[in-house]
């Protein structure tokens, strides 16, 4: 097992804290410590991370707060199975983006959009004002203005243009989903190699899905909101054949 040390002293700083959490989370999150298998002990992890025990506890009861680990008397620590992950909480998508995608993650992400965003865009249609109309206006702008080439730029203001439609839900839940949004679409592009050329190809959708919002045809919304996450389903299941075929 690769520990890695993340701090020359001893001193509980927060700043320590943070790299003690982000480590051992992120060797849960690629596998390095797989689910089922026990953390090395307090005394083995203060060694090898040159950390005192305090340090170390509180990074454990946060990492257990999330769902990751879990202290059993006489046993250890243990690593949890993903399904007791809490894994829309914000510092796991953060700790996430550091790793080699996760083809399985990515693929319950976009399971998650295709059910919500087409609900999302929908009710965008019936219930957006002006506010909301201009922020997803703008967003679509920026994605006409953005150089293909340059991914980070493209998929900011695709991000951008999906959390505004969420947002003009006016649903709570569905705007709170936007971290979760934001993700899916940086992960998908790091798996996938056209995903420029998608970026191009379903731009004038994107323009659609904002017509038929500021035209009130939620169904309309709904239905391109469907095609547009179809679109990222099919170009996941496709890279998703690659890995498994070598």
């Amino acid at each position: 097992m690769n520990v890695h040390k993340v701090s020359e002293t001893r001193a509980a700083t927060p700043r320590q804290r943070e790299l003690v959490t982000s480590t051992l989370a992120r060797m849960i999150l690629s596998g390095e410590v797989p689910p089922g298998s026990k953390l090395p002990t307090e005394a083995e992890l203060g060694k090898s991370m040159d950390v005192s025990r305090t340090v170390l506890r509180e990074s454990v009861r946060m990492l257990a707060g999330k769902g990751l680990i879990e202290s059993r008397p006489r046993i250890g620590t243990v690593v949890l199975p993903p399904s007791r992950w809490n894994h829309l909480d914000g510092d796991l998508l953060a700790w996430r983006e550091s790793l080699p995608p996760d083809l399985n993650f990515i693929r319950s992400l976009t399971e998650a959009r295709q059910v919500i965003e087409p609900a999302a865009a929908a009710m965008a249609a019936e219930r957006a004002d002006g506010t909301d109309l201009g922020r997803i206006q703008r967003a679509f702008d920026a994605m006409r203005a953005a150089d293909i080439a340059d991914i980070d730029a493209a998929v900011t203001a695709d991000e951008d243009f999906h959390l505004a439609i969420l947002a003009a839900s006016k649903n709570e839940i569905f705007s709170n989903f936007g971290a979760v949004i934001g993700m899916a679409l940086r992960m998908s592009f790091r798996v996938t190699t056209t995903g420029s050329e998608n970026y191009a190809a379903t731009l004038a959708t994107h323009g659609d899905v904002l017509e038929a919002i500021r035209m009130r045809e939620a169904d309309t919304a709904r239905d391109l909101m469907v095609k547009l996450i179809n679109v990222a389903a099919s170009d996941l299941a496709r890279i998703a054949g690659r890995y498994e075929d070598r």
